[in-house]
């Protein structure tokens, strides 16, 4: 089902060009990921060799030789963003591999933590395929953790089913968890809803002091209840991260955004060697044991989110040095990365692999299915109008779900100079924030005459135009007579419940 829903939005793209003399003032959104303009670093290319030998430790199983459960969870993962770089034409087989042979518990066992990893594994399969058997997985497995709570310490979950030690990750995992899961379920709120879960969650890992003076995140609680003042391991503050940045993008509260922030620029500058490369506090002893090399990665992957929301550059160049240092000083003769990034490689498994392949994909633009018909034109003028929509980061635009207009242009551009008269298709780059489950139209795209202010052509779309959380491509075809100029525009209707809409591009192309 996805690969055909991929053919039906993809047809009609092609490689981009500028065409001599078109000056163009359209709307050019790409990803926040995209590499800059002058970068000559292909991380797609990165990105998909690493992949590949990542996958030569898939087994039988559906799990990755050399590592671990949970590790596995995240080898899930990392493979997850490969098929959302490569709009689903690759490695689709991994996600019903994985989870029809390995389903037979639920993905449940004696670790919370161990679940919190699977449970947001599969809201990823869920936003990447439309299958929902993946988000009552998920469910199933929230269920069991919150069971996990009690009033010991006031509140939390417990890192085993013995009760015996309150940490940091698997609340962390918890919130992020729920508030995902909240962001997926129309009509989640109030007491006991998803959304309820992690705003509480919150509260109570915000009281709890495993967040230090130093603004970041300790391993845990200890006997009286307090910081443990144990290691400040990289996934403690990059899950944390996550989480508070899917709380702001669901309330919009800016404190949530705010410590997310303060926690970030802490792991960036104080968990690092003196070349700026990321590190564990104890990595110079060595990475021992399965959890570790794991680590890092994961702290990557919500960076990335936290950069994705504020734009904020040294994020960006933080992992841009950061994917340099693994990819030049941290993988061997055959392609394997290890565990310290600064390099040498120390040793290889699918842990450290898996880990270190999320600071190149982080930086990954995906790849569109393309034809052999030429583009015009991918349009770069940055100042347009927009009502309700606001820049995201660097690169692209959104209207958010929740704003004090209740409609209005996400982008609308201006007029682009005559084209030469012929049959046209503008390419628009759109996709939903989370899935909606709503029916409702909620946004219209059009092409306009830029003199005559006439709708030339346009249509409107729906959540069921989204089958999932990658870009989906929208094709309008139209007349231009000459001297025409014509501008393009997306309008949302934002409908209540409904999630934010992301505007990344739209391209021209002569179809004569």
């Amino acid at each position: 089902m996805i690969a055909r829903a991929h053919r039906h939005h993809l047809r009609g793209r092609a490689v981009v060009w500028a065409q001599a003399g078109l000056v163009c003032a359209l709307v050019c959104a790409p990803t926040v990921n995209r590499a800059r303009a002058d970068a000559a670093t292909d991380y797609y290319a990165q990105s998909l060799a690493a992949t590949r030998v990542l996958q030569h430790w898939y087994n039988a199983q559906g799990l990755w030789d050399t590592t671990g459960w949970w590790n596995a969870a995240n080898c899930l993962e990392a493979v997850e963003r490969m098929i959302e770089l490569n709009n689903g034409t690759e490695y689709l087989d991994v996600l019903r591999t994985t989870f029809a042979r390995n389903r037979t518990a639920d993905f449940l066992n004696e670790f919370y933590d161990d679940e919190g990893w699977w449970a947001l594994a599969w809201v990823r399969a869920y936003d990447l395929t439309g299958e929902r058997h993946y988000l009552r997985a998920a469910q199933t497995i929230f269920t069991d953790m919150i069971s996990g709570w009690d009033d010991h310490c006031g509140g939390g979950v417990w890192w085993k089913k013995d009760r015996q030690y309150k940490n940091a990750i698997p609340n962390e995992l918890l919130l992020l968890l729920a508030t995902r899961l909240h962001q997926r379920t129309p009509g989640d709120r109030g007491p006991g809803s998803c959304l309820d879960w992690a705003q509480r969650e919150w509260e109570w890992f915000k009281a709890s002091g495993m967040i230090n003076a130093e603004q970041l995140v300790n391993d845990g609680l200890d006997a009286d209840c307090r910081n443990n003042r144990q290691t400040t391991w990289t996934y403690n503050q990059g899950v944390i991260v996550g989480g508070l940045v899917e709380l702001y993008r669901s309330t919009g509260r800016a404190d949530y955004l705010t410590q997310a922030i303060a926690i970030g620029d802490a792991a960036t500058t104080q968990l690092v060697n003196a070349a700026g490369i990321l590190r564990e506090p104890n990595e110079r002893r060595g990475l021992r044991g399965g959890d570790g090399p794991q680590f890092k990665g994961i702290f990557i992957r919500h960076l990335a989110e936290l950069y994705e929301v504020t734009g904020f550059v040294r994020y960006r160049e933080f992992m841009e040095r950061n994917a340099k240092s693994v990819w030049e000083n941290n993988r061997d003769a055959r392609g394997r990365f290890g565990g310290r990034w600064a390099g040498p490689v120390d040793s290889v498994d699918a842990a450290r692999h898996s880990s270190a392949l999320r600071v190149i994909c982080a930086l990954a633009e995906p790849r569109l299915v393309s034809d052999t018909r030429p583009v015009l034109q991918r349009f770069k003028t940055p100042e347009q109008a927009h009502e309700v929509g606001r820049p995201r980061g660097e690169t692209q635009w959104i209207a958010e779900p929740v704003m004090d207009e209740n409609s209005g242009y996400i982008v609308k551009a201006a007029g682009m100079q005559p084209l030469p008269p012929g049959t046209y298709a503008a390419d628009f780059e759109l996709k939903l924030d989370y899935p909606a489950g709503l029916p409702a139209v909620l946004a219209r795209i059009s092409i306009w005459d830029a003199n005559t202010g006439r709708e030339l052509t346009g249509r409107e779309l729906s959540s069921e135009h989204f089958p999932n959380a990658l870009y989906q491509i929208f094709t309008l075809h139209f007349q231009v007579l000459a001297g025409q100029e014509v501008e393009a525009r997306t309008f949302w209707y934002r409908i209540p419940g409904a999630p934010g809409l992301i505007h990344r591009n739209i391209s021209l192309r002569s179809v004569n």
